[in-house]
């Protein structure tokens, strides 16, 4: 394939550095001002639960405690904070927090099957005693 002659290529200045004259999206572009923020720094969010910190002096502004830890997982997220960041054994803890995390919520979500499998044990037991008679 050719190289593109002085002809074909586009003008310097083409596209989004180009002046407004020669984009053809200029009609569709609006500028919109921003009015910034009305506060120079956010207030700072009351700690309503144990927040794990791990060499941290103070909470920024805003944090994050939305799903704040709770169960098993809690406990060894808690428990890997103490542990320095240096340690291969924090983030094993992490880790492993994490999976057990999974588990309590397959669990949780799995409670309805606890009626249905009892239901379906006594279901058999009953059947299997009134075949023996």
């Amino acid at each position: 394939m050719d190289r593109p002659t002085e002809r074909q290529r586009p003008p310097h200045g083409h596209g989004v550095d180009a002046s407004p004259k020669v984009r053809p999206g200029v009609p569709r572009e609006r500028r919109i001002v921003d009015p910034g923020a009305p506060w120079e720094r956010p207030a700072q969010q009351r700690n309503l639960t144990a927040l794990a910190r791990s060499g941290v002096r103070s909470t920024t502004p805003v944090f994050g405690t939305a799903a704040p830890a709770h169960g098993v997982s809690g406990a060894l997220r808690r428990l890997a904070y103490r542990v320095p960041e240096r340690r291969a054994s924090r983030w094993a803890l992490l880790l492993g927090a994490d999976r057990v995390d999974v588990l309590e919520h397959r669990l949780a979500r799995a409670t309805w099957l606890l009626p249905a499998v009892v239901a379906l044990a006594v279901g058999f037991v009953a059947t299997s005693r009134a075949l023996r008679r």
